[in-house]
């Protein structure tokens, strides 16, 4: 699976920089018919998603010249980025002179809901795991995630908007608690009752508090919580060289399924 309907959610709202209308080409089979899209970022990268492979080849082909239209002004080249099992979509990067890069890229990896998950572990004395207690908690709610990051680009106001989102659940928006009542840890869940997948995006825990098993708290609360809403399936991503949030993932028996795969076109 590309991506859940909840991580298309947070894409569009994670950020105040976000224009859909600049940064995502749709692909339709015909007019109303959704087939595929390219989600672009300022730094050159490019999502590809297409929904039957078979059609990879016309896809590719449609898409290019947006893709160049693009980034022709941007400060690097593209990257387009597609999953390592779907080789159609990978074999039509390559017939039009898109060639795969190294370096590392995004891990898929996935655990089933049942049985039930392991007893929630232990916490740190005077810590305790909760949701958030809605839009009054929502500045609070925001500076963990920066902190957890060390980024600026999701503020309060930004994190305002994403609680008032259709597909934004309040009980699997989790947090550990601090001692002193700050925020420590975050994790955001999202459920797709069509899919039955729930998924955990984003996942941060703020310096001075990492190493107590907090984030792995959080997880295990959300698996029980996404399996109790009727979640057959759970994935998260990882930094492919982010040791440390791969092997905390592979400890709450998540196991890599998949990876994203960059491509790129020699100079001319």
């Amino acid at each position: 699976m590309e991506c859940t309907a909840g991580d298309l959610t947070w894409r569009l709202l994670r950020n105040a920089q976000v224009r859909p209308q600049e940064d995502i080409a749709l692909w339709e089979h015909a007019p109303g018919q959704l087939a595929g899209f390219a989600w672009a970022y300022g730094n050159g990268d490019v999502d590809l998603f297409v929904h039957r492979l078979q059609d990879a080849d016309a896809f590719v082909r449609d898409l290019e010249p947006w893709v160049h239209a693009r980034h022709e002004r941007g400060p690097r080249p593209p990257t387009l980025w597609a999953l390592e099992s779907s080789a159609p979509l990978l074999a039509a990067l390559e017939q039009r002179d898109w060639r795969r890069i190294t370096g590392a890229g995004y891990l898929h990896l996935a655990r089933p809901l049942h049985p039930p998950s392991l007893p929630l572990p232990p916490l740190p004395a005077g810590y305790r795991v909760r949701a958030v207690r809605g839009p009054e908690e929502v500045a609070a709610r925001a500076l963990v995630h920066r902190r957890g990051f060390g980024t600026e680009r999701v503020t309060t106001e930004v994190y305002a908007r994403l609680m008032a989102a259709p597909r934004y659940q309040p009980t699997l928006d989790l947090v550990a608690e601090a001692p002193d009542g700050s925020l420590a840890a975050c994790v955001l869940g999202w459920f797709d009752a069509a899919t039955g997948v729930g998924e955990f995006e984003p996942v941060a825990c703020a310096p001075e508090h990492r190493r107590r098993g907090l984030v792995r708290a959080l997880m295990h609360e959300g698996l029980e919580r996404m399996r109790m809403l009727g979640a057959r399936r759970a994935i998260v991503y990882a930094f492919e060289d982010s040791p440390a949030p791969v092997a905390l993932y592979r400890s709450c028996d998540f196991t890599v399924v998949d990876r994203n795969v960059g491509h790129a076109q020699e100079p001319a």
